[in-house]
């Protein structure tokens, strides 16, 4: 997991105050970022093949498929949000999702931002 990019400013002096707002309009141009939804999916099924999600019980979560949610347009700022459609979301391990947080970080780092990941289970088609 990235850190928060860390500025020391002053204004009474005026110190890094350009910078700052540097700084957070790089936040900005990160929080637009999108991973194409079929880039997401080759890199989620290769972090699942290098390194399976551990069993719980005698089940294992198992990756349908991915997407990246849009953007809330109300928020300059938006985090960027992952939904991985699963076989049961709650086998998702706290430890298994830094895992895939780090590896979406090493193809796109948004810099200043958390990624958020949910779990939803794959729909059931009736009939």
């Amino acid at each position: 997991m990235l850190a928060a990019p860390v500025l020391i400013a002053s204004a009474a002096t005026g110190e890094n105050v350009v910078q700052l707002f540097d700084l957070i309009a790089d936040v900005q141009r990160a929080s637009d970022v999108r991973i194409g939804t079929g880039a997401l999916n080759r890199l989620l099924r290769a972090a699942f093949e290098t390194n399976p999600p551990p069993t719980i019980g005698t089940r294992r979560l198992k990756l349908f498929y991915a997407a990246q949610s849009k953007g809330d347009a109300e928020h300059a700022i938006d985090p960027p949000k992952f939904i991985l459609f699963v076989n049961q979301p709650k086998l998702l391990s706290e430890g298994y999702g830094r895992y895939i947080e780090g590896r979406i970080r090493q193809v796109e780092p948004y810099p200043g931002l958390p990624i958020l990941l949910t779990c939803r289970p794959r729909s059931q088609k009736e009939g």
